[in-house]
This record gives C-alpha cells, structure tokens and sequence, in this order.
C-alpha cells in the first residue's frame, strides 16, 4: 500500500517524540483510544529528542516510552514498538507497575501514611503502539481491564479527586500489521493505525490529524533535524536487513531440518518393514538408494540408560525382534 507522506516513519523514536510533545496531538490520541474525557494533557517525561550512539540493533529498535498526566491526575504509558520482543507485554505491565510505585514513593515522601496511601492512588493506564503483531488473531486493537470471570463486569474503584469510577487497570495494543480499512465503526482508533502505519486516510482527516502529518513531514523540519533522521533511517535500514537474514537463516534451518526429519523417519519405517518380513533387505536398501552391503553395514545411534552406542541396522533388527517377543510374551502372560 502506498505511504500517505513520502520518507516519513512516524513510528521513528525521533518522529514519535516530536508528535508527543504536541500536547494537543497526545490529548486527542488518549480520548480516543481509552474513551476518556480528556480536557488537559501533561507531558511528564520520554519526548525529548538526544542524539544518541547505539551499540547494537537491539538497542536502537527498542522503544520509546511517553508518560502523560491528564486534568484529573490519570496517567497515561504511551509505548512505540518496532521490532518483536518475547517479552514485551511482561515489559510493559511492569513499567505500569513500577510508575503506580513511583507514585506511592512520592506521596510517601510528602509524609502520607502507609495506611492511607491507596486513599493517594491515580490510575496508570497504558497504550502500545507495536509494529509487529502480538496476539493470534486479526484485531488490530486489543483492551485488557480487569474482569468478572462470570460475567465480565469490569472491575472499576473510586480514586481521589475522579467523580466517576474508573478502571483499577487499562491496557490497550495497536497492531500496525493487522491493518485493514473495513473497520468503520472503531474507525476514531483506527484513523491513529493509520496514521503510525503512514496509511492513507480512510475518511477525510480532521485538523488534529493534519497538524501530526505537519510534524512527521520531513519536508519541514530543520538541517539538524534531517541529519537525525537520516542516521536513523541508516540504522533501521540495516536492521530490517539483519532481520531478513535472520529469518532466512531460520526458515533454511528448518527446512533442512525437516528434511533430515523425513529421510529420519522414512528409514525407520522401512526397517519395520524388514522387521515385519513385508520387505527384504534387499528392497529396503534399493528404496533408500543405498546397496544392500551398505544397508547393512550403515551405522545407527542407540541410547541405553544415557551412554549411546553405535549399530548396525542387523544388529537393530536383532533388537526389534526381541522387543516385539517381549511384547508378544506380554500379551500372553498378562
């Protein structure tokens, strides 16, 4: 599918951060991924822009991470995810953790009790926007609150200076890879895949949303800014290259593999076959392309009590025959 502006990664850490520091872009995006009446946002911390040097793909394809407070104290985890980590969805309900500790750290540190800090809490939600899918199915977007097994009623708690009750837990994914158009009735959540898919517009975009294309266009940004760029395109570029020669490297693994696994098991069977006196060795050996000599002379590995040995497929034959006596002496006697 085409790109709806020319050069532009908005899921680029620099590109992200520049559209989060709009605090107007971020309100818009949290009302309407977590359905909350957003007045004000506050950019707590993860928008600024650093040149950085990086060791490795890993550490340049990691994240970014955006902490916004809003008018009523809830804050928000804004996460940007390139490339697939295992452990991603532990990651990012750990930092939600860890920011709710942070938060009960500053009140203790302005003298609140321990028994009255829950009276303290503010809700910390978070939302992922991941380039690559997470979860087996083809929803482009996934809300996680915590449940009723029985009757899925969310579990919903009052907090300090919040009039109405609001989730104790809130995580929302957007998978970039999932994309597809025919969702018009989510299309308000929708309209942001595309947006950090460089999708075109499914429907005529509003203001808040040509203002984020403004700032993603490399066409206006600063010499310095598009020096930035470029040296991450560089990097991304490179990475994306390592990815498909890993992935080449994993699937010839496991072609070949499966492959070893085939002519494995084919020989297995034709040795039962012999065993069974439904073939001879001698056709045994000419299914395998091998001479009958060579048939029987040809080595196999048998573990026994962990210390493996080397066989001859005679010798195995041998074994399968007593095997199949015991088996036979079994049925009788039991």
């Amino acid at each position: 599918m085409e790109e709806r502006i020319k050069d532009a990664r908005p899921m680029m850490d620099l590109m992200a951060k520049k559209v989060f520091s709009n605090t107007e872009i971020t309100a818009q995006f949290i009302r309407d991924i977590l359905d909350l009446p957003v007045q004000t946002v506050t950019i707590l911390d993860g928008t600024q822009i650093h040149e950085q040097q990086f060791e490795d793909f890993l550490t340049y394809m990691t994240s970014i991470d955006v902490l916004a407070a809003l008018q009523d104290g809830t804050q928000v985890i804004i996460e940007i995810q390139v490339a697939f980590q295992i452990d991603f969805i532990k990651r990012l309900w750990l930092y939600l953790c860890e920011q709710v500790s942070k938060n009960l750290d500053v009140y203790k540190k302005d003298g609140i009790q321990t028994h009255r800090l829950a009276e303290e809490m503010l809700p910390v939600y978070t939302i992922a926007i991941t380039q690559k899918r997470f979860f087996d199915d083809e929803r482009m977007i996934h809300s996680f609150s915590l449940r009723d097994d029985t009757t899925s009623e969310e579990l919903k708690v009052q907090f300090k200076g919040i009039d109405e009750k609001r989730n104790l837990v809130r995580m929302v994914f957007l998978e970039l890879e999932k994309y597809h158009n025919k969702d018009i009735q989510h299309y308000r959540k929708v309209r942001w895949i595309e947006f950090f898919g460089n999708k075109p517009y499914t429907q005529n975009p509003e203001t808040i949303l040509k203002q984020a294309d403004q700032i993603i266009n490399p066409v206006g940004w600063t010499k310095e800014e598009k020096a930035m760029l470029d040296e991450r395109t560089r990097y991304l570029q490179a990475y994306y290259g390592h990815l498909a020669t890993v992935e080449y490297q994993k699937e010839e693994a496991l072609r070949q593999g499966l492959e070893q696994g085939v002519q494995q098991g084919r020989v297995e069977i034709i040795v039962d076959l012999i065993k069974n006196g439904i073939l001879s060795k001698e056709i045994g050996a000419k299914q395998l392309n091998i001479s009958e000599k060579e048939f029987v002379n040809s080595g196999f590995i048998l573990e026994e009590n962990g210390v493996q040995e080397n066989y001859t497929f005679e010798v195995k034959l041998e074994f399968m025959r007593d095997d199949l006596e015991v088996q036979i002496s079994q049925l009788i006697f039991s």
